[in-house]
């Protein structure tokens, strides 16, 4: 009987420690076998500008250096074309660092995993913005300017305009010839959007953000303590005042009459 209760003890401690190993190794897996973040293109017709930004933790000595070998990476287009738009480093007790790029949606992909090597890639997400109504917009706009550019053009052609209709004209060309300008600014840009993702990567230290969290937990519960006893406070005060006020009122009449019967008896 000892014999059977010790074997199914030794069992049950197996039983448990298999679960266990699983639990404790089931966040590694999941971060494992967790789908890349992929760069977009556009469908034929399509006119999205994607965004992506990531989350990655690691050790705070080791932020420094895999944001600078991610900025090299993007300046060298060493995964396809790829241009920084910002970069931003922080030290002290919560150090992080974030790099702002743009490019082409093949070189997402390699971007981000460069960045998570060896590290945690705790956050992502990835949005799209629907341009097809700016897009359409402007176009129509390009194709007006271009039809009064190419009209404006015709009557300077003319030998038979006299002087003060030739500048009138000059200034009409002038400024159609500048929204011209910006509609075609507009329009690339718009293109480079819809050509290319942007990515954003936040870099933050190891056990920081629980530290944070902490932290913010304190700093919420002391002012929703201070919140509640200033409520308190003033429900009490509300509540008091007629209270209050009545028993002034009181006061004030007993006096009066005291004084009456002091004047009463002194005249008696």
């Amino acid at each position: 009987m000892h014999r059977f209760l010790g074997s199914a003890l030794v069992l049950l401690c197996v039983l448990v420690a298999g679960c266990a190993n699983k639990v404790g190794e089931s966040p590694a897996a999941a971060e494992a076998s967790a789908p890349a973040m992929a760069g977009q293109g556009n469908a034929p017709g399509s006119f999205l500008a994607y965004s992506h930004e990531a989350g990655i933790r690691l050790p705070a000595d080791r932020i420094a250096g895999r944001l600078g070998a991610v900025r090299k990476a993007c300046m060298d287009q060493a995964h396809g074309d790829c241009v920084v738009l910002g970069e931003q480093q922080s030290a002290g007790q919560w150090p992080s660092g974030q790099l702002v790029m743009r490019a082409a949606p093949k070189a997402i992909e390699p971007l981000v995993a460069m960045a998570a090597e060896g590290a945690e890639l705790s956050e992502r997400s990835t949005q799209a913005e629907d341009l097809a109504d700016a897009v359409r917009d402007n176009g129509l706009r390009r194709q007006r300017l271009q039809s009064q550019h190419v009209r404006l053009s015709e009557f300077l052609a003319r030998k038979d305009l006299k002087a003060e209709d030739l500048i009138a004209l000059g200034n009409q060309l002038a400024q159609i010839e500048a929204e011209l300008q910006t509609a075609e600014q507009e329009s690339a840009q718009q293109q480079r959007r819809i050509n290319t993702n942007l990515l954003t990567l936040n870099f933050r230290a190891s056990g920081v953000d629980a530290e944070r969290s902490e932290v913010r937990m304190a700093f919420r519960d002391s002012l929703e303590v201070l919140d509640g006893s200033v409520a308190m406070l003033v429900t009490t005060v509300v509540a008091l005042t007629p209270f209050a006020l009545f028993g002034l009122f009181l006061i004030w009449i007993v006096r009066a009459w005291l004084r009456r019967r002091r004047r009463a008896a002194a005249k008696g």
